[in-house]
């Protein structure tokens, strides 16, 4: 059962899927307000979420700025029905486009001011060569953040301690600069969050 669900939170459909998005919904909120303190999205930029799960930052961000851009990814069908409910309001209004693409994939022909992900990193294919394409989609001092609690059966404050000096081992190979990790105590276990500017 517990294989099952780990798939359901990395690609969600179906009825477990609706339970796992609902799990991600309600554990990541308070993860998603510490990222975005870090992402500080301001008037007239552009920004991209990777995994944007059931929606929840993007709606955070599309309600609190008018006058601003926010795109996301996920690989989850069932996620981007779910995301497109509760950001119906921000699509209609032209502020929010959701796509349905693994990031390593996703071209969009434009640039981004900021990316950001939370919970999703980990579950990443190709990270090195996903990290290198986001790079190409930042703007001249873009930067990226990646948040991350552990959630692995045994994941203490010493694995995101880990995880954070791996993320930004990753971050400074795929070309990244200026990067910083920051922690945060969110039960169960620390958090960590790495940025990195092109």
């Amino acid at each position: 059962m517990n294989d099952i669900m780990a798939r359901q939170f990395e690609k969600p459909k179906g009825i477990l899927g609706k339970i796992a998005g609902c799990v991600m919904f309600f554990e990541n909120r308070k993860i998603n307000r510490w990222t975005l303190q870090y992402v500080q999205p301001s008037p007239g930029e552009r920004i991209l979420e990777i995994g944007y799960g059931p929606g929840f930052a993007i709606r955070e961000i599309a309600s609190a700025n008018k006058d601003i851009t926010i795109h996301g990814v996920d690989v989850s069908a069932k996620m981007k029905e779910e995301a497109d409910k509760k950001n119906h309001d921000g699509i209609m209004k032209g502020i929010v486009l959701l796509f349905n693409v693994d990031i390593h994939d996703f071209a969009p022909g434009i640039t981004y001011n900021k990316v950001f992900s939370v919970n999703n990193y980990p579950l990443w294919k190709r990270p090195h060569e996903s990290l290198v394409n986001i790079r190409e989609l930042l703007n001249k001092d873009g930067e990226l953040t990646i948040t991350v609690q552990p959630r692995e059966e045994g994941a203490d404050d010493e694995t995101a301690r880990r995880l954070g000096v791996k993320i930004k081992e990753d971050l400074l190979m795929a070309g990244y600069n200026d990067i910083k990790v920051s922690f945060k105590k969110v039960r169960p276990v620390l958090t960590v969050c790495v940025r990195g500017r092109k």
